[in-house]
């Protein structure tokens, strides 16, 4: 955030975390932040991790049990905040964690909304992003702010794939793909433009944008 302060205009923002796919409306957390004129407004949620976050009438009153008060939600990695928090954060790299307990001590107003509804996957690690992909394709959930149609397709119609390849499994081949003849490819996610030599075999990998995968892979990010 500290970085990105001098890209900000005047006001308070929104933050969202790379790490996360969801659908939670947000106008609730920003309707209530500025009604309750906070300092910062955490969306909350109970997400299947631990909960970390002590939460009462409005108010964050503990992140991690700093001050003794067990934690009731999770944070759900989308906040508002003002830009009094710019003021608080050192020309270093730190968590904000302990700036907002800090704040919280001072008396700052710190607050939350529970968000148990829509979505919200984790996908942090290269499991959890895979899973994300399976919970997609057999819920076949697609969130409003995507517009796309194609968007759930496992395979992309401009995705070259031989016809001697084989398609295993939870496999997603994205657009402008090739993958060669009898490669064997199972439960792996392919990004645009990857290749997939001819004669390997890939299980449950991850190959990026515009790389090239060859050989006998397993559980590998190419």
């Amino acid at each position: 955030m500290k970085n990105a302060e001098p890209l900000l205009r005047e006001g308070d923002f929104l933050t969202y975390s790379g790490d996360i796919l969801t659908d939670i409306p947000v106008s609730s957390l920003i309707k209530e932040h500025f009604r309750a004129g906070n300092d910062v407004t955490l969306a909350l949620r109970v997400t299947g991790f631990k909960p970390s976050i002590a939460f009462l009438d409005g108010r964050i009153l503990d992140i991690g049990e700093r001050f003794g008060i067990a934690g009731d939600y999770d944070f759900a990695n989308i906040a508002v905040w003002s830009r009094k928090i710019f003021q608080r954060i050192p020309q270093r790299k730190i968590s904000f964690i302990p700036v907002l307990l800090d704040w919280i001590k001072e008396g700052g107003k710190i607050g939350g909304v529970i968000l148990n509804e829509g979505k919200w996957l984790n996908i942090g690690s290269s499991a959890q992003y895979v899973e994300a992909h399976r919970m997609i394709a057999s819920e076949n959930w697609s969130p409003d702010f995507i517009c796309g149609a194609d968007w759930r397709a496992r395979i992309a119609k401009s995705a070259t794939i031989d016809a001697t390849a084989q398609l295993r499994g939870l496999t997603v081949v994205g657009p402008d793909c090739y993958v060669g003849a009898e490669a064997v490819v199972q439960d792996t996610i392919v990004w645009p433009g990857a290749q997939i030599a001819s004669l390997s075999e890939l299980q449950s990998c991850i190959v990026r944008t515009r790389q090239r995968a060859a050989g006998i892979l397993k559980n590998a990010i190419v």
